[in-house]
């Protein structure tokens, strides 16, 4: 029996080695100078199959990748590189979404994927005799309304400044306000205004520099702000942030000087943690106008508790009621994830699931936007306290997190919709494309959440779970990597009514071409 065992043995090992496998490989360089782009990310994103892990590699020294023993199917490749834009293949506009590719079980495929640099914005901050200014902080603002911080660069000995790593599009270019020179100036927009709406339109494209930006800022007079913290013990490591619309400016004492701010709207925040092995946490918020230089500002510390979320369940209406006589649903079998960012006078920070212990977790005071994510089958009913009643129980929603006692109350129901349906086009369905999904408020045409998308399996079905009923508005294309409110409505995307406890079928036609 052995020597029939070993007999066999090579013959088994040859049909495995043999058995057909799928392979992706390829290179990835400079899109103007060839040169072969090293280390980029090149990331493998299998189309219509759930159970399949997204594979990221690096490229060689010769900007080569490969990637071996595919299953057959469509997927999407996307390389990026520090310092270029990402790029998914087959992307046709910067902005728009790649092509899959589709191999057979022994298929091969080769790609050239050619990156485009960001785009960069260069110009002079100059004094009224045209001399240039040195150490001036400049920022570029993404032409949005209300405008967008995007990034900041501060000019060199000869006032010249560089702001690299911009994305297609328009900016205004402000400078932040200085008075190192000797001489007070206001933040200033190009070319030589206070006021956003007579800025500079400033674009940017890819691989380019936009030059010749050049700030001429105003002179005024700027405000001070000087003062501190009380009651943290000694010892206990102090952070305090002032925030305006300008951005954040950040120290680590308990005695603080802010200088050079121009008058307008400003909030302060403070945290103090007890050093190792304690947990104490102190904490303050204040919201003000400075209209004058202010010399002796006081921030009272008081201790921070653990803000606790109260999760209660409902039925399957709007308002999660139930009606006389009817018996509450059982609770869901696990509470939702919360995942929160800081929002103030300079946009909203970072979002981070909050690790929830006994339904506590500790938010340092300030303004919170909030979004509960409920377990599968299940939605968000109610949201309370909300700084905006209006807004959305399902989406993000602000609340203000004091010192002492905070309470969040967040209601579920079961029976989550979900909506399907096919891509279609010239009447055949269409496998692989893009589909985007909006939250969408008709009367005010705003969308309250984040975009949502996905791509339509190889049959051409889409499918999106766990909503919760109101207004939407859905649309396939390629054009678009993630399309925004005015790409939505230029796209046609259609308006749909989702309703509790339903499974909506609506097919979509691709916009473009496949």
């Amino acid at each position: 029996m052995l020597r029939i065992f070993l007999r066999i043995l090579p013959f088994a090992l040859c049909a495995a080695a043999a058995l057909p496998a799928a392979v992706i490989r390829g290179t990835v360089a400079d899109i103007y100078t060839g040169s072969a782009l090293a280390r980029s990310v090149v990331t493998l994103q299998p189309i219509g199959s759930p159970d399949s892990a997204v594979v990221t590699l690096r490229t060689d020294d010769t900007g080569s990748f490969e990637f071996p023993k595919l299953a057959a199917g469509a997927y999407v490749v996307k390389a990026a590189r520090r310092g270029f834009l990402p790029l998914e293949y087959g992307q046709r506009q910067w902005n728009s979404s790649g092509t899959p590719i589709v191999l057979a079980a022994d298929g091969v495929a080769f790609l050239n994927i050619r990156l485009h640099r960001y785009g960069s914005i260069g110009g002079t901050v100059r004094d009224e005799n045209e001399i240039g200014l040195p150490g001036q902080e400049v920022v570029a603002l993404r032409d949005t309304e209300p405008p967008e911080l995007v990034t900041r660069a501060t000019t060199d000995d000869r006032g010249v400044f560089r702001i690299p790593g911009l994305a297609p599009g328009n900016y205004r270019i402000r400078t932040m306000g200085n008075d190192s020179s000797g001489v007070a100036y206001f933040p200033t927009f190009s070319s030589q205004t206070l006021r956003v709406e007579d800025a500079r339109q400033v674009p940017v494209y890819l691989d380019e520099e936009t030059r010749n930006i050049d700030v001429h800022p105003l002179p005024g007079t700027l405000l001070s702000l000087t003062g501190a913290v009380t009651g943290v013990p000694d010892g206990w490591e102090i952070t305090l942030t002032l925030v305006s619309d300008l951005g954040r400016r950040t120290v680590t004492t308990a005695a603080f000087r802010f200088g050079a701010l121009p008058p307008g709207a400003y909030e302060i925040y403070a945290e103090a943690h007890e050093p190792p092995p304690g947990t104490g946490v102190l904490g303050c918020y204040d919201q003000f106008t400075l209209s004058r230089s202010l010399n002796e500002f006081v921030l009272a510390m008081t201790d921070v508790h653990e803000t606790e979320f109260d999760f209660g369940g409902g039925l399957g209406g709007r308002g999660g009621r139930r009606g006389r006589g009817q018996a509450a649903p059982p609770p869901p079998p696990d509470s939702p994830a919360i995942v929160a960012r800081r929002k103030d006078l300079a946009g909203v920070g970072t979002p981070q699931t909050l690790e929830l212990v006994d339904n506590r977790a500790l938010l340092p005071p300030g303004r919170w936007e909030l979004l509960a994510v409920p377990p599968s089958g299940y939605y968000v009913t109610a949201f309370s306290p909300a700084r905006n009643p209006r807004s959305r129980p399902d989406t993000w929603n602000e609340i203000v997190v004091g010192a002492g006692y905070n309470r969040v109350r967040i209601l579920l129901s079961g029976g989550a919709s979900a909506l399907h349906g096919l891509v279609k086009f010239g009447g055949d369905v269409t496998g692989g494309a893009p589909v985007f999904l909006e939250t969408w408020d008709p009367n005010t045409k705003t969308r309250l959440a984040d975009l949502r998308s996905t791509r339509a399996d190889m049959r051409g079905n889409y499918r999106f779970e766990g909503l919760a009923p109101g207004a939407y508005r859905v649309v396939s294309t390629y054009e678009y990597l993630a399309p925004d409110t005015a790409a939505m409505d230029l796209l046609g995307a259609k308006a749909i009514v989702i309703e509790g406890h339903s499974d909506l079928q609506t097919d979509v036609i691709l916009y473009g071409s496949p």
